[in-house]
């Protein structure tokens, strides 16, 4: 069994609840999936000293799980945003959506993570709705609360240092698993952040890094740390109908963007998700409330490890990533601007242009055969140089602030 392969490596196997995760099964061709947790003790000041378990979902060629070794450079590692988890921001298994199975087909070791607080990993604090942002509680009146209730955890829940630790102790896992000394990891939203601060703290574990969209960029934002934890409230919800509606379907711009039943489907696997956080009022995804700072141009400067950077023209974080692209340290980046993509491209029409942009970055670092560049690709999925979009002046978040973006 996996469990037993894997326990000498400091993973466990994943409980029954997860659907049985503990052996690795077969899809289409020969890609294996195989699902773990990874313990680390936590530094999250709700539970500091307990026992915090990270999900992992790897997808990869049967030849290399059954191996136990995978090529150097050709092992990645996904981290999502600020409500999605992992499997549903990288692996929708519906046609050829999954970004995850994109790579894996292609020879790559594939890993996703969900941090804490999300998905299927540890949620310290979360399971008690009076630990809600009180402005969203009145949402939750008569499901399942009787009125609004103050928070029994006064503080915000994870920030910059806890998630490069959650981070690093997957990187850790893989590395001795698979036998390799670097990892590429791609992060969408606030899964730009995260990867970008731990590229920044661990450039030796770090091959190459792919964003898509980060949020929470600003040439100023603060570098100080602030005073930790910060008073507050450990936990947000999104809506469906703020999440799907207004974030999502409310920004597009160009016809066919969204296959008709998607929605319905993303929402399912919300469900699947966050099974809690779906019986919340109407239904949302629940996440912990984070402090930030120090994703700024000082930070950028720091990143010296062949980049791309990659957003939909749709996507209001289109300037900031601009930014951060001219900002970056490395004498080897790439912009990519998504013609018909909004912030969640991952489920539309233009999701081939992300994994064709990020499989040539990974094979050869290069777009479109160019080593360094700004490009845009068409509605058509056509990749051509093209400028940067206008930059403005924009400092992005402040730091400190309860980060909500996905």
């Amino acid at each position: 069994m996996i469990a037993t392969r894997v326990a000498a490596l400091g993973l466990l196997a994943c409980s029954t609840l997860l659907g049985g995760c503990n052996s690795a099964s077969t899809e289409r061709t020969d890609i294996v999936t195989v699902d773990r947790l990874v313990r680390r003790v936590s530094d999250v000041p709700a539970n500091a000293g307990q026992p915090l378990d990270l999900f992992v979902r790897e997808r990869a060629p049967a030849s290399v799980v059954n191996s136990g070794k995978a090529q150097p450079g050709k092992v990645a590692l996904f981290v999502h945003g600020g409500y999605s988890p992992a499997t549903l921001a990288f692996d929708v298994q519906y046609r050829d959506y999954s970004w995850m199975e994109a790579l894996a087909k292609a020879g790559y070791d594939v890993f996703a993570m969900d941090m804490t607080g999300y998905g299927r990993s540890s949620r310290p604090m979360m399971g008690e709705p009076c630990n809600l942002d009180p402005s969203q509680q009145k949402l939750l009146i008569g499901k399942p609360l009787a009125a609004e209730c103050k928070a029994k955890y006064p503080y915000q829940l994870v920030s910059s240092d806890t998630e490069t630790a959650d981070i690093d102790a997957v990187v850790n896992s893989i590395l001795k698993l698979r036998g390799v000394d670097k990892i590429t990891p791609i992060g969408w939203s606030g899964g730009g952040i995260r990867t970008g601060t731990y590229t920044v703290r661990h450039p030796e574990k770090v091959e190459k890094l792919i964003i898509q969209a980060s949020s929470n960029y600003g040439r100023n934002n603060p570098d100080a740390k602030p005073n930790l934890p910060r008073a507050g409230f450990p936990m947000t919800i999104q809506m469906r109908d703020v999440g799907e509606g207004k974030r999502w379907l409310g920004t597009q711009k160009c016809d066919g963007m969204v296959e008709p039943g998607m929605p319905d489907m993303i929402w399912k696997m919300n469900i699947d998700a966050d099974p809690v956080g779906a019986t919340w009022g109407t239904g949302g995804l629940r996440a912990p409330t984070r402090t930030y700072w120090g994703w700024n141009a000082n930070s950028a400067r720091k990143i010296t490890v062949p980049t791309l950077i990659m957003v939909g023209e749709e996507d209001d974080l289109r300037t900031t990533n601009a930014q951060l692209f001219e900002d970056l340290g490395s004498s080897q980046k790439a912009f990519l601007r998504i013609a018909c993509a909004t912030h969640f491209a991952v489920w539309e029409a233009q999701h081939r242009v992300l994994q064709r942009a990020s499989l040539e970055w990974l094979r050869s670092t290069t777009l479109n055969g160019q080593r360094t560049g700004t490009f845009r690709a068409d509605e058509t999925g056509r990749i051509d140089p093209a400028p940067l979009p206008a930059l403005t002046a924009s400092s992005g978040a402040p730091t400190g602030r309860t980060a909500t973006a996905d």
